[in-house]
Protein backbone atom coordinates (compact mmCIF):
# COMPACT_ATOMS: atom_id res chain seq x y z
CA UNK A 1 0.00 0.00 0.00
CA UNK A 2 2.91 2.56 0.55
CA UNK A 3 4.85 1.74 -2.57
CA UNK A 4 1.15 2.10 -4.04
CA UNK A 5 0.81 5.67 -2.23
CA UNK A 6 4.07 7.21 -3.30
CA UNK A 7 3.36 5.83 -7.14
CA UNK A 8 0.28 7.95 -7.04
CA UNK A 9 2.05 10.62 -5.68
CA UNK A 10 4.82 11.05 -7.61
CA UNK A 11 2.14 11.26 -10.94
CA UNK A 12 0.73 14.38 -9.57
CA UNK A 13 4.23 15.82 -10.67
CA UNK A 14 4.78 14.98 -14.50
CA UNK A 15 0.46 15.43 -15.07
CA UNK A 16 -0.93 17.70 -12.61
CA UNK A 17 -3.27 17.65 -10.48
CA UNK A 18 -5.87 19.36 -12.68
CA UNK A 19 -5.29 16.49 -15.58
CA UNK A 20 -5.91 13.44 -13.25
CA UNK A 21 -9.19 14.95 -12.23
CA UNK A 22 -10.09 15.36 -15.66
CA UNK A 23 -9.21 12.11 -15.97
CA UNK A 24 -11.23 10.84 -13.04
CA UNK A 25 -14.58 13.36 -14.56
CA UNK A 26 -13.83 10.86 -17.49
CA UNK A 27 -14.34 8.06 -16.07
CA UNK A 28 -17.00 8.61 -13.97
CA UNK A 29 -18.88 10.07 -16.94
CA UNK A 30 -18.07 6.74 -18.81
CA UNK A 31 -19.04 4.59 -15.93
CA UNK A 32 -22.42 5.76 -15.64
CA UNK A 33 -25.10 3.01 -14.44
CA UNK A 34 -28.25 2.12 -13.33
CA UNK A 35 -27.76 2.02 -9.74
CA UNK A 36 -24.89 3.09 -7.89
CA UNK A 37 -24.11 2.27 -4.11
CA UNK A 38 -21.95 2.86 -1.61
CA UNK A 39 -21.53 -0.80 -0.55
CA UNK A 40 -23.11 -3.76 -1.76
CA UNK A 41 -22.98 -7.44 -0.46
CA UNK A 42 -24.43 -10.81 -1.73
CA UNK A 43 -27.01 -12.60 0.68
CA UNK A 44 -27.28 -16.16 -1.32
CA UNK A 45 -28.91 -18.00 -0.54
CA UNK A 46 -25.58 -19.68 -2.28
CA UNK A 47 -22.14 -18.35 -3.70
CA UNK A 48 -23.87 -17.41 -7.07
CA UNK A 49 -24.70 -13.36 -6.22
CA UNK A 50 -21.07 -13.35 -4.76
CA UNK A 51 -19.11 -14.62 -7.78
CA UNK A 52 -21.08 -12.22 -10.32
CA UNK A 53 -19.85 -9.57 -7.89
CA UNK A 54 -16.39 -10.30 -8.07
CA UNK A 55 -16.20 -10.72 -11.54
CA UNK A 56 -17.86 -7.40 -11.94
CA UNK A 57 -15.04 -5.89 -9.32
CA UNK A 58 -18.17 -5.32 -6.99
CA UNK A 59 -17.14 -7.10 -3.89
CA UNK A 60 -14.65 -4.79 -2.14
CA UNK A 61 -15.30 -6.42 0.76
CA UNK A 62 -15.63 -9.86 1.71
CA UNK A 63 -18.56 -11.00 3.88
CA UNK A 64 -18.52 -14.27 5.58
CA UNK A 65 -21.85 -15.56 3.57
CA UNK A 66 -20.18 -14.90 0.31
CA UNK A 67 -19.34 -18.81 -0.36
CA UNK A 68 -22.38 -20.20 2.12
CA UNK A 69 -25.14 -22.42 1.33
CA UNK A 70 -29.07 -23.06 1.87
CA UNK A 71 -29.53 -20.00 4.75
CA UNK A 72 -32.56 -18.24 5.44
CA UNK A 73 -33.01 -14.63 5.55
CA UNK A 74 -33.98 -14.38 8.78
CA UNK A 75 -30.66 -16.40 9.32
CA UNK A 76 -28.90 -13.41 7.64
CA UNK A 77 -30.34 -11.26 10.05
CA UNK A 78 -29.89 -12.93 12.86
CA UNK A 79 -26.71 -12.79 12.07
CA UNK A 80 -26.27 -9.61 11.41
CA UNK A 81 -28.02 -8.40 14.91
CA UNK A 82 -25.50 -10.81 16.86
CA UNK A 83 -22.61 -9.87 15.21
CA UNK A 84 -21.59 -13.46 13.80
CA UNK A 85 -21.09 -14.59 17.40
CA UNK A 86 -23.07 -17.75 17.08
CA UNK A 87 -21.96 -18.39 13.38
CA UNK A 88 -20.59 -21.80 12.75
CA UNK A 89 -19.87 -22.42 16.72
CA UNK A 90 -22.22 -25.70 17.19
CA UNK A 91 -21.84 -27.45 13.32
CA UNK A 92 -21.65 -31.17 12.00
CA UNK A 93 -19.79 -32.79 9.43
CA UNK A 94 -21.67 -34.06 6.16
CA UNK A 95 -21.56 -37.57 6.54
CA UNK A 96 -21.46 -37.89 2.76
CA UNK A 97 -19.33 -35.13 1.88
CA UNK A 98 -15.70 -34.78 3.29
CA UNK A 99 -15.07 -30.92 4.96
CA UNK A 100 -19.07 -30.20 4.47
CA UNK A 101 -20.11 -28.52 7.54
CA UNK A 102 -23.66 -27.75 8.38
CA UNK A 103 -24.00 -24.99 11.07
CA UNK A 104 -27.02 -26.49 13.80
CA UNK A 105 -28.19 -23.34 15.08
CA UNK A 106 -28.05 -21.50 11.94
CA UNK A 107 -29.16 -23.82 9.66
CA UNK A 108 -25.77 -23.07 6.99
CA UNK A 109 -23.99 -25.53 4.82
CA UNK A 110 -20.35 -24.42 4.15
CA UNK A 111 -18.62 -26.84 1.29
CA UNK A 112 -15.41 -24.09 1.00
CA UNK A 113 -13.99 -24.00 4.63
CA UNK A 114 -11.85 -26.91 5.84
CA UNK A 115 -10.77 -25.34 8.53
CA UNK A 116 -14.03 -25.22 10.01
CA UNK A 117 -13.50 -28.54 11.52
CA UNK A 118 -9.57 -27.98 11.45
CA UNK A 119 -9.01 -25.29 13.06
CA UNK A 120 -12.78 -23.27 14.11
CA UNK A 121 -11.36 -20.82 16.71
CA UNK A 122 -9.17 -19.49 13.72
CA UNK A 123 -12.30 -19.77 11.19
CA UNK A 124 -14.18 -17.47 13.72
CA UNK A 125 -11.96 -15.15 14.27
CA UNK A 126 -11.52 -14.49 10.54
CA UNK A 127 -14.87 -14.89 9.82
CA UNK A 128 -15.84 -11.94 12.71
CA UNK A 129 -12.94 -9.58 11.15
CA UNK A 130 -14.72 -9.72 7.67
CA UNK A 131 -18.32 -8.97 9.37
CA UNK A 132 -16.86 -5.78 11.62
CA UNK A 133 -14.94 -4.74 8.15
CA UNK A 134 -18.78 -4.86 6.42
CA UNK A 135 -20.49 -3.54 9.18
CA UNK A 136 -18.15 -0.49 9.55
CA UNK A 137 -19.27 -0.14 5.69
CA UNK A 138 -22.98 -0.46 6.32
CA UNK A 139 -22.97 1.62 8.83
CA UNK A 140 -21.93 4.34 7.46
CA UNK A 141 -22.99 3.89 3.72
CA UNK A 142 -26.10 6.56 2.83
CA UNK A 143 -26.71 3.47 -0.18
CA UNK A 144 -26.68 0.21 0.65
CA UNK A 145 -27.39 -2.72 -2.03
CA UNK A 146 -28.13 -6.25 -1.03
CA UNK A 147 -28.18 -8.71 -4.15
CA UNK A 148 -29.95 -12.66 -3.57
CA UNK A 149 -30.71 -15.25 -5.69
CA UNK A 150 -33.68 -16.68 -4.41
CA UNK A 151 -37.11 -18.01 -5.10
CA UNK A 152 -39.28 -16.67 -2.19
CA UNK A 153 -42.77 -14.45 -1.74
CA UNK A 154 -42.09 -10.80 -1.84
CA UNK A 155 -43.20 -10.69 1.77
CA UNK A 156 -40.07 -12.62 2.68
CA UNK A 157 -38.15 -9.72 0.98
CA UNK A 158 -40.24 -7.00 2.37
CA UNK A 159 -39.86 -8.37 6.21
CA UNK A 160 -36.13 -8.46 5.02
CA UNK A 161 -35.80 -5.40 4.68
CA UNK A 162 -37.33 -3.80 7.23
CA UNK A 163 -35.25 -6.20 9.53
CA UNK A 164 -32.44 -4.16 8.23
CA UNK A 165 -33.61 -0.78 8.04
CA UNK A 166 -33.41 -1.27 11.79
CA UNK A 167 -29.68 -1.94 11.85
CA UNK A 168 -28.87 0.04 9.50
CA UNK A 169 -29.78 3.93 8.77
CA UNK A 170 -28.72 4.52 4.83
CA UNK A 171 -31.41 3.41 1.60
CA UNK A 172 -31.54 -0.04 1.52
CA UNK A 173 -31.99 -2.19 -2.00
CA UNK A 174 -32.52 -5.67 -2.00
CA UNK A 175 -32.02 -6.95 -5.53
CA UNK A 176 -33.11 -10.71 -6.32
CA UNK A 177 -32.67 -12.98 -9.50
CA UNK A 178 -35.78 -15.23 -9.60
CA UNK A 179 -35.36 -18.67 -11.04
CA UNK A 180 -38.32 -19.23 -13.69
CA UNK A 181 -37.62 -22.26 -15.60
CA UNK A 182 -41.31 -21.76 -17.59
CA UNK A 183 -39.41 -18.84 -19.52
CA UNK A 184 -37.82 -20.14 -22.49
CA UNK A 185 -34.31 -19.61 -23.87
CA UNK A 186 -31.19 -18.85 -22.16
CA UNK A 187 -30.60 -15.38 -23.73
CA UNK A 188 -34.66 -14.69 -22.75
CA UNK A 189 -36.55 -11.49 -21.88
CA UNK A 190 -35.89 -10.49 -18.49
CA UNK A 191 -38.93 -10.10 -16.12
CA UNK A 192 -38.39 -7.35 -13.97
CA UNK A 193 -40.19 -5.21 -11.25
CA UNK A 194 -39.63 -3.02 -8.41
CA UNK A 195 -41.35 -2.39 -5.30
CA UNK A 196 -41.00 0.78 -2.78
CA UNK A 197 -41.78 -0.70 0.81
CA UNK A 198 -40.99 2.27 2.46
CA UNK A 199 -39.42 5.83 1.71
CA UNK A 200 -35.88 4.57 2.25
CA UNK A 201 -36.51 0.24 1.13
CA UNK A 202 -37.02 -1.07 -1.98
CA UNK A 203 -37.06 -4.48 -3.97
CA UNK A 204 -35.90 -4.48 -7.21
CA UNK A 205 -36.77 -8.40 -8.79
CA UNK A 206 -35.54 -9.90 -12.32
CA UNK A 207 -37.08 -13.00 -13.07
CA UNK A 208 -35.80 -15.05 -16.23
CA UNK A 209 -34.87 -19.10 -16.85
CA UNK A 210 -31.01 -19.47 -14.46
CA UNK A 211 -29.75 -21.89 -16.46
CA UNK A 212 -26.32 -22.15 -17.66
CA UNK A 213 -25.87 -21.80 -21.05
CA UNK A 214 -24.05 -25.67 -21.14
CA UNK A 215 -26.55 -26.98 -19.31
CA UNK A 216 -27.50 -27.71 -15.49
CA UNK A 217 -25.93 -31.24 -15.32
CA UNK A 218 -23.17 -31.12 -12.46
CA UNK A 219 -21.71 -34.08 -14.29
CA UNK A 220 -21.36 -32.55 -17.73
CA UNK A 221 -20.99 -29.25 -16.84
CA UNK A 222 -18.53 -28.16 -14.02
CA UNK A 223 -19.94 -24.58 -14.13
CA UNK A 224 -23.57 -24.78 -14.02
CA UNK A 225 -23.32 -23.62 -10.35
CA UNK A 226 -22.79 -19.83 -11.71
CA UNK A 227 -26.01 -20.22 -13.79
CA UNK A 228 -27.71 -17.85 -16.27
CA UNK A 229 -24.24 -15.77 -17.84
CA UNK A 230 -25.95 -14.21 -19.97
CA UNK A 231 -28.41 -12.25 -18.14
CA UNK A 232 -26.32 -12.51 -14.96
CA UNK A 233 -24.33 -10.34 -16.84
CA UNK A 234 -26.33 -7.96 -18.27
CA UNK A 235 -28.07 -7.62 -14.81
CA UNK A 236 -24.52 -6.64 -12.78
CA UNK A 237 -23.10 -4.18 -15.69
CA UNK A 238 -25.91 -1.78 -14.72
CA UNK A 239 -25.02 -1.53 -11.01
CA UNK A 240 -21.61 0.29 -9.64
CA UNK A 241 -20.07 1.53 -6.54
CA UNK A 242 -19.61 5.08 -5.72
CA UNK A 243 -16.07 5.35 -5.46
CA UNK A 244 -13.99 8.78 -4.30
CA UNK A 245 -10.93 10.41 -6.26
CA UNK A 246 -8.40 8.40 -3.67
CA UNK A 247 -10.36 4.95 -4.65
CA UNK A 248 -10.03 5.81 -8.17
CA UNK A 249 -6.28 6.19 -7.70
CA UNK A 250 -5.78 3.42 -5.79
CA UNK A 251 -7.62 1.13 -7.75
CA UNK A 252 -6.03 2.03 -11.23
CA UNK A 253 -3.12 3.29 -10.98
CA UNK A 254 -1.42 0.06 -9.68
CA UNK A 255 2.43 -1.26 -9.55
Amino acid sequence: MKKKLQKILKLFLPYGFIVLQKKYKKHKDNKKKEYVFDAIFSVGDACRPAYYLKQHDLRLCANPLDWMMSYSLDTVVHLYQSKFNDFFIDFIEDQQESHWFIDIKNNITSIHYKEIGDDNKTFNRKMKKRFMRANKRLLKASNICFISNRNENSNVFSDFLNKMGNIYPGKITLINIFYNNEIDGIISPIKHNKKQISERLELIQYEFNDIHPNGNDINSNPNYWIGNVYLWNKIIEQISIKKNFISYLLKNYKE
